[in-house]
């Protein structure tokens, strides 16, 4: 099994971008997964600020950061019924110094029973409107059956993330063998710098030795004042390095 890449969920306007750009020198296999919706990111916010603010260092620095749009809530709901809020439309159009997308992903957090359910046609008429970016959907009990109709029209190219948890960060009891043969898979829920290690052991056991995955951790790595911790982080990111 191979770890393609580890996303580090959470850095907002309390993280410094000095420090991602740093973590990113450090660790180019590192994904940065920023937390949107209509409450923490509508206009004016501090959030907005600081994405508009992370976007021009990075054209400034001609650095190309890893990122990642996660959109929760209201966002999410809109933007699988086919709708843009102006702040989401915004932050979608951004592009990096070097013609690609600022945001290279997209992870649509819904879950079925308690968000609306999506309309499939209006999600992936939506979905092909951004075919430079690549979009990360939620597989749980609740969405899977959704999931398997995108992926068995061949329409939308997406990768596949298991949290059972949804965003609880609770580490499940068991973890998920892979669902579809040519999509890329990814293993949330309870990960942190103290148990990555085991938790990929037992990944490994249960997944083919080609298998390539990706992890993703965001509550574990907060520190005491509740905001992205660039030291937890950094201990995230190097022991499953060391895997």
């Amino acid at each position: 099994m191979n770890v393609k890449f580890v996303t580090c969920s959470g850095a907002n306007e309390h993280t410094s971008i000095d420090a991602l750009f740093a973590l990113f020198d450090q660790f180019p296999c590192i994904e940065f997964g920023i937390q949107v919706s209509g409450q923490k990111c509508g206009e004016n916010s501090p959030r907005l600020i600081w994405l508009r603010n992370l976007r021009k260092q990075i054209l400034e620095c001609r650095i190309n950061l890893p990122l990642a749009l996660h959109l929760n809530r209201d966002w999410v709901e809109a933007f699988c019924f086919g709708e843009l809020p102006p702040e989401l439309q915004e932050l979608l159009s951004y592009g990096n110094y070097n013609g690609e997308p600022l945001f290279k992903r997209v992870q649509l957090n819904f879950k079925i029973g308690r968000d609306k359910t999506p309309n499939v046609n209006l999600l992936e008429e939506q979905m092909l409107k951004f075919p430079h970016v690549r979009f990360i959907l939620s597989y749980n009990k609740a969405n899977a059956a959704l999931i398997h109709e995108i992926y068995c029209r061949h329409n939308v190219v997406f990768d596949c993330l298991f949290d059972e948890s949804h965003g609880e960060g609770i580490v499940p009891l068991k973890h998920h063998a892979l669902v579809f043969p040519d999509v890329l898979h990814g293993y949330a829920g309870g990960l942190s710098p103290e148990n990555v290690v085991r938790e990929l052991d037992e990944i490994a056991a249960i997944l083919p030795p080609e298998a390539q995955i990706f992890i993703d951790a965001e509550g574990k790595l907060k520190g005491e004042d509740g905001h992205f911790s660039y030291s937890k982080a950094h201990d995230f990111v190097a022991n499953a390095l060391q895997w």
